[in-house]
C-alpha cells in the first residue's frame, strides 16, 4: 500500500492507480528490477474496487461510487465501493491495472477485496433495476479478473481473507 497516487494514509489516494515515483524514488519498473536482481519475485498490493473521496478518481467521477441517493453513506475504512455494475467503471479499472502490471515484471498481485458492500445502489442503473446491482457488480469483478489473467497468464492473484468471529460447525 502507498505506492500509488497521493496515498500517505488510508484517507486518500485509493482509486488513483498511477505510480508515485517521487515516493518510490524511481519507476516501478526500476524498483521491480532491483528486487528481481536479488533473486526475489515482486508482488504488488491493489484494491481496484474501492475509492477514497480524497482522490483524483472520486473528484472526477463521484457518480462511480455506490451511494444511495438521499441517504448518508456508510463509510467503511475511509473508503467507498466503486460501482462495478457500471461497465465504464470496470473498463477504467481494467486499463489502470493493465498499465500498472504491464509496466514491470510483477509476479503476483495481492488484491485486498475485504470491505463489505453496505450501500447497494448503482447510479448507472435506473431505479427500477436496482435489484440487479449485486449480480452485475460480481460480473464486473469477474470481468476485471478475467481480463487481467488473460493479459498476464503467469500472474498470480491472491485475495484478502475476511476472518469471521464465528465458527461454522
Amino acid at each position: 500500500d502507498g505506492w500509488f497516487g497521493k496515498r500517505d494514509d488510508d484517507n486518500s489516494g485509493l482509486g488513483d492507480w498511477y505510480v508515485n515515483e517521487a515516493k518510490l524514488g524511481e519507476t516501478l519498473g526500476g524498483l521491480v528490477k532491483r528486487v528481481n536482481d536479488l533473486g526475489v519475485k515482486f508482488g504488488i498490493w491493489i484494491e481496484p474496487e474501492m475509492v477514497n473521496t480524497d482522490s483524483d478518481l472520486y473528484r472526477a467521477h463521484p457518480e462511480w461510487s455506490m451511494e444511495i441517493p438521499g441517504k448518508d453513506h456508510s463509510e467503511g475504512r475511509n473508503q467507498r465501493v466503486l460501482d462495478f455494475a457500471n461497465p465504464t467503471v470496470v473498463d477504467h479499472m481494467i486499463e489502470q491495472m493493465k498499465q500498472v502490471i504491464g509496466s514491470a515484471n510483477i509476479a503476483y498481485v495481492k488484491w485486498d477485496m475485504n470491505r463489505i458492500i453496505s450501500d447497494y445502489y448503482s447510479q448507472y442503473l435506473p431505479k427500477d433495476r436496482q435489484q440487479e446491482v449485486a449480480h452485475r457488480y460480481i460480473q464486473g469483478v469477474y470481468r476485471l479478473a478475467k481480463e487481467l489473467t488473460q493479459a498476464f497468464p503467469e500472474l498470480k492473484i491472491s485475495c484478502a481473507e475476511v476472518k469471521s468471529p464465528y465458527t461454522i460447525l
